[in-house]
């Protein structure tokens, strides 16, 4: 939305915020395991608040426009994020005697590619979800197929040293995980499969050596290494009510999306320039900050240590706050609420608008 800012009104102020001069940081990164065995419980640099020393007062007659002036955002945060999609089960069950043997891939938080990721999962399951005591052994190949841009699973037997059968086995990559939240923790987004709807692919049974032909599989979805964040929402306690979060169904606190244009390690700039819109706020003044930034699922990004810099501009525009005269019933009269048989007797009570009808109808009994 557009605004008429008017030279009388207030200077406009830019409030230039180095997140490394925080006040306070408001977030810890949950408590996780690192390779060497420590167990770390980091601070996050991308929620904090900031306190002016110097108080930016709103006159009576005026209203405070908000919007983001500019952004440089690390892109240092991972596609695969700690406690975010980084949990995949995967059961291996042997269909001929209802046995199952499971295991749960923790992954290392990373920027991973297609391939590198599908190169993790592929390891996980041919050596940590194979069950030699419950003849429950299989191979399997988890390639990126580029053309289609999906996983391509191809899964073959392997022969019981036993019986020398090759006994029918199931795979399933358990992403419908009962918790409630069909983007819990699975990154069934990344690995190109819809939310809480298992994955199988399944070899028959066979007495014969080479009979069984390898099956293939596609993921049902594109895949999407980057699914769990398309771009970088900040926001802010200045505004709660001009942008609509469709997550929520409400108007919440989001300032501004700054899009991700550039690859990892590189930085976000944000410069909105005609593009820019402005929340208009009823606040007295402006003593504290606090900013958060979040991926579209309002989930808190781990900039691994690394500081942000923001710009907030303040505008001034004049206007009338709204008035609401709580009265029952109600009847509209030019924005202002009346229950009919209770408007002010005194006319000098009534809001200008009304007083000139009020006027006006005497004028007319008059005559």
């Amino acid at each position: 939305m557009s605004y008429v800012l008017p030279p009388n009104s207030e200077p406009s102020k830019i409030l230039y915020i180095d997140s490394r001069d925080a006040t306070t940081y408001l977030a810890n990164l949950p408590s996780r395991d690192h390779d060497d065995g420590t167990i770390t419980n980091e601070t996050l640099t991308s929620y904090f608040s900031y306190q002016l020393t110097e108080k930016i007062e709103i006159p009576l007659n005026q209203r405070a426009l908000i919007s983001l002036n500019s952004a440089t955002i690390p892109y240092s945060f991972y596609n695969i994020r700690h406690l975010i999609n980084d949990t995949l089960t995967i059961r291996a069950t042997r269909t001929d005697t209802n046995v199952s043997f499971q295991n749960t891939l923790i992954i290392e938080s990373g920027n991973y590619t297609a391939y590198t990721l599908g190169s993790v999962v592929e390891n996980f399951v041919n050596n940590s979800v194979q069950d030699p005591a419950n003849d429950i052994q299989y191979r399997i190949s988890i390639s990126f197929d580029l053309d289609k841009g999906k996983y391509e699973y191809i899964m073959s037997s392997v022969e019981d040293p036993t019986t020398k059968n090759y006994p029918p086995i199931t795979l399933t990559f358990v992403f419908d995980t009962g918790i409630g939240s069909s983007e819990e923790l699975t990154p069934h987004i990344e690995l190109g499969f819809p939310a809480q709807t298992d994955f199988n692919i399944s070899i028959p049974a066979s007495t014969v050596p080479n009979t069984v032909a390898p099956v293939r599989k596609y993921s049902t979805n594109v895949v999407d290494v980057n699914g769990s964040i398309h771009g970088v929402y900040v926001r802010t306690n200045l505004v709660s009510n001009g942008t609509l979060d469709s997550q929520s169904g409400t108007f919440s606190s989001i300032l501004s999306r700054v899009p991700i244009n550039v690859n990892a390690g590189g930085i976000l700039f944000a410069t909105p320039n005609n593009a820019i819109h402005r929340s208009i706020v009823d606040l007295r003044y402006i003593d504290t900050l606090t900013i958060r930034l979040t991926d579209e699922r309002n989930r808190l990004l781990d900039l691994n240590g690394l500081h942000f810099q923001i710009a907030i501009a303040i505008d001034f525009v004049y206007g009338e706050r709204k008035h609401v005269v709580p009265m029952g019933s109600l009847s509209q009269h030019n924005g202002y609420s009346y229950h009919r048989n209770e408007i002010p007797k005194n006319i000098q009570d009534l809001p200008l608008l009304d007083r000139k009808s009020k006027i006006k109808n005497n004028e007319n009994e008059t005559k």
